[in-house]
Parts: structure tokens; sequence; C-alpha cells
């Protein structure tokens, strides 16, 4: 019997399909199919959101994992059934990958089958396959077509060769209208912050190509969710991140969404043994985007968790946050600011951006700026904490509907934006199916949601 007041856990599955689904259509390129798809799956979200402070994990558990299952099964056929890049391969050029994905096809079967003999090894069997897929998607695309990877490469040279990336002329901006004589220069530095640039140093360093970095960061995360909890849920909603449709899009073309779902999902598995346990880790999640730092109320709200040293918690958040930053603010400030802050302000407004905004200016509706994300996260971050309990679960729900509707209502919404959500949203389904997933001990006794402790 499925029990009707607990929304979370189905919405939030729901959303994660319907949204990989919409990425697959168009690669996360503005089209108004799969638009419409994002719409229903940020409807999903919201319905997830606003619910999850009054769901419990044990109510539809049964239905719950079928619902993953099924999910699981469409991503896979979704998944086989065209390139899984932008690189057009046929489809004889794909046996070995085609191979890959049937074992991990078969060892999920034999998981679902409750097979005795595979219940301990097939999870850590499907991400050592990965690794393998992963590694045979860079052999099939050595040189993507997209200026993220030769910038990657450029920084990471550069810094090796000690030099600052933030200072060198990596990035062109494109505009619809000549610079202004006050504004003349049109480049700037490696655009993102320097967690992310680190992240990259081993993979090209050890294998000439960075994004290996970017696969371990990815299988990383996804065993992080996997094993939040001893609990098959947590790992099909491992498994539900693992085989969404555009993966390996994000993969082969290098974006930086992987480094930014391992720090997250490190933060919220280290929330269960209390906030000054995963201080350090959110100090480097906050300090890995420029949109991360969206999800500071969360953070701070889960402080609350341990009244006790609260403050200790703040003090490693911001020390781990200035560590990683300030050598490379100090080295060239004007330039690093360009390159990581300002430059999201100048960049043009994109009509082939995935969101809501683009579909507003086709239409005649007029031309939004980057203020409409700023405005729609703060509004879901500040309506997220009345909504979700203080706990790992709430801590990731709330950082996913806050980026859904910053890049939905945003200039700049792609694949690799959509993936983070898709990732965040796995998080919070994983951590709610845990034992923990009231916090643990540090939070015995406490109202879990803000509104519970204003009231």
């Amino acid at each position: 019997m499925i029990d009707r007041r607990n929304f979370f856990q189905p919405a939030f599955v729901l959303s994660i399909a319907l949204l990989g689904h919409a990425l697959q259509i168009s690669n996360g390129f503005y089209n108004s199919r799969a638009l419409a798809w994002i719409a229903v799956a940020f409807a999903c979200a919201l319905a997830g959101a606003t619910t999850h402070s009054r769901s419990e994990a044990r109510h539809n558990g049964r239905f719950v994992e079928v619902l993953l299952w099924v999910s699981i099964a469409w991503q896979l056929t979704q998944l086989l059934s065209t390139s899984p890049g932008v690189s057009e391969l046929e489809f004889s050029r794909m046996t070995g990958f085609q191979a890959g994905v049937a074992l991990q096809a078969a060892l999920l079967a034999a998981a679902c089958a409750r097979m005795r003999h595979v219940r301990g090894v097939w999870f850590p069997a499907v991400l050592i396959l990965q690794l393998w897929l992963g590694a045979w998607m860079f052999r099939a695309s050595p040189d993507p077509p997209i200026d993220v990877f030769t910038l990657h490469k450029d920084a990471v040279s550069a810094l090796l060769q000690g030099q600052d990336p933030y200072d060198l002329p990596l990035v062109t901006l494109d505009r619809a209208e000549p610079p202004s004589p006050a504004s003349p220069d049109e480049a700037v530095g490696y655009p993102y912050p320097p967690v992310t640039l680190l992240s990259a140093v081993p993979g090209q360093l050890l294998l000439n190509d960075y994004r290996y970095s970017e696969l371990v960061a990815q299988v990383a995360a996804v065993a992080l969710i996997g094993y939040s909890s001893s609990g098959l849920a947590s790992k099909l909603a491992a498994v539900l991140l693992l085989t969404t449709p555009r993966g390996f899009l994000v993969l082969e073309l290098g974006w930086t969404e992987p480094v930014a779902l391992l720090m997250l999902s490190l933060t919220t598995f280290l929330m269960s043994y209390g906030p000054v346990r995963a201080s350090w880790a959110a100090g480097l999640m906050l300090a890995t985007k420029q949109y991360l730092p969206f999800t500071g109320l969360a953070v701070l709200r889960s402080l609350l968790l341990d009244i006790d040293r609260w403050k200790t918690a703040l003090l490693w958040i911001v020390v781990t946050g200035a560590v990683c930053v300030l050598p490379f603010a100090l080295w060239h400030p004007n330039s690093f600011m360009r390159s990581v802050v300002w430059l999201q302000t100048m960049e043009p407004f994109r009509t082939d951006s995935l969101s809501f905004l683009i579909w507003a200016d086709s239409n005649g509706y007029g031309r939004g700026s980057f203020l409409w994300a700023v405005g729609a996260a703060l509004v879901a971050a500040v309506l997220s904490l009345f909504t979700t309990d203080n706990t790992p679960s709430g801590f990731a729900t709330s950082a996913a509907i806050t980026m859904f509707a910053m890049f939905a209502l945003g200039s700049k919404a792609f694949c690799n934006y959509y993936y983070f959500v898709i990732g965040a949203m796995c998080i919070a389904l994983a951590a709610f199916a845990g034992p923990d997933q009231c916090g643990g001990s540090t939070s015995q006794g406490m109202d879990h949601s803000l509104a519970n402790q204003l009231s």
C-alpha cells in the first residue's frame, strides 16, 4: 500500500529519470520538447523538496525500489540506443562500450533477482566497469570539440610551469556587439575556482588527460552515494546517477561537475558523523564551483546539528576555503576576480541554453539576465530551509532544488549543470534511505526543519 503522504522519494526518482531524458533529447541544448520534460522534472523535484520534512524513509520502501529499478532500466535503454557522447561513433565501433554496459546491466539484473552470490560484489563490479567505460570514452574521443578541454590542458600546463593560469589569456569572450573603448580587453584567464584546477592536475600529469581525474571523481562520488547506508536503496540511487544517459557526454567534454558532485557527496556523507567532521569537505565544496556558494544557507543550517561546536565547524569551513582560494587570489588579484567572478556577469546571453529564459526570449516575452538565476536560487534556498529536515538528506535536497531553480531560470543551463542537479538528487535519496537520515546522534531530540525551530 502506497503512503500518499510520502512524496519525497517517488518525486525525486521521477524527476531524475525525466531530467535525464530531457538531456538525452538534445544533449542539454535548447529544444522545446526537452524543455517540456525539464518543466515536468522541475515540478516533481519541487513536490519532493516541499514534502521532505513530512516524509519517512520506512514508508513506500518496496515501491521506491521498484521505481528505481524501472528508471534504471529505462536509462540503460537510452544509453545503448545512441552514441554516448557527441562523437558520432558507428555502432560497429561501439562493441566494447556496449559490452561494458551490458555487463553492468547483467550485474544489476542479478542484484534485482537478489542472487546470493552477487550480493556483496555487484556494486563494486559496476564501479570498476565504469572506470573501464570512461577510459573507453576518452580513447574514442581523444580531442573533444569544446574549449573547456583545451583551456584545462593549457591551465594545468601553465601551473606546472610556475605561471598563474588566472593571469593568462586562456578564454576569449564572445559578445553580441563590439567592446567599448573602456574595456577593450576581451581575454581572461582560467574561469573555474582553484579546487577544480588542482583536481585536474593528477590526470593531466599522470595520463596526459585531465579527464581521468573527472572519471575518478565521478566514480568516487557514486561510491560515497552507494555506501551512505548498507541498504539497497542507496546503491540504486547511486546507479541511477551512473546510468543517466548523458553522463558519458559530461566525461567526454571534460566538464567539471563530477568534481563538484564528489565534494557534495563527501560533505553529505560526513554530515552523518556531525557537522564538525563534514566542515572541511564543506569548505572544499563551496570553493569548487561559482554556483555552489548558493548552498551556503543549507551549510550554515547544518551547523545546528552540533549546537555546542558550530563555531568550530564554521571556522574549519572558512579556513579550508581560504587555504584553497587565497594563494591564487593573491597571486594576481585583479586577474583572479575577472576570471572567476566577473566573467560570470560578462558572458553573453546564450540562446542555445536549455532554460525557461530562452523560451521567454524566443516567444517575445523579453530577455532576462543572470539576475534571474541569482534570484531563483536565493528564493529556492530560503524556501527549502522551511520544507526540508535539518539532516544530511535535507542538506542535499536543499542543494538540489536551489541549483535546479537557478539553472532552469538562468541564461546558461546546459547538460553539465543539470547533471549536477541529477547527482544532488541522487545524493539526497541515498542519504534519506540511510539509518542516519535524521542526522545521527548529534541531532537526537532536535526539531529538524527550520519551520519547526521557529514555531
